[in-house]
């Protein structure tokens, strides 16, 4: 399966810009950090902005924020990745959260990693 990047580009000719697998998830990642739960009729588990939102008043938000991608992952036909963890990190600063997504390769055992940025609320 071809991975498009996101933003999402087009490149001279009208093609999208293609991506890897795992760059191509790790963005996907951040836009479902950015769009709160239940947004997008065609895949209700898309979205965990309003669990990251409200991290500091529930505990098992990064949890549930995890379970959620990955219902995500399956409702969309997205195979061979799962994310493996959501932590909310120590953060010197009250204005925002910052999260640690782990993505793994069900096929390799691969982790990539990236951080998420979060105003609480």
């Amino acid at each position: 399966m071809p991975f498009i990047s996101f933003p999402l580009r087009l490149r001279e000719g009208g093609t999208l810009h293609r991506t890897e697998e795992a760059s191509a998830l790790l963005s996907f990642l951040h836009i479902m950090a950015i769009t709160p739960g239940g947004s997008w009729k065609a895949c209700p588990n898309f979205g965990f902005r309003d669990l990251l939102e409200s991290g500091r008043q529930y505990a098992d938000a990064p949890r549930i924020a995890m379970e959620r991608a990955n219902l995500a992952f399956d409702d969309l036909g997205i195979i061979g990745y799962r994310v493996q963890e959501i932590v909310r990190e120590n953060s010197q600063r009250s204005d925002f959260d910052i999260y640690s997504v782990v993505l793994i390769s069900t096929r390799s055992s691969e982790t990539y990693s990236t951080r998420i940025a979060a105003e609480p609320l």
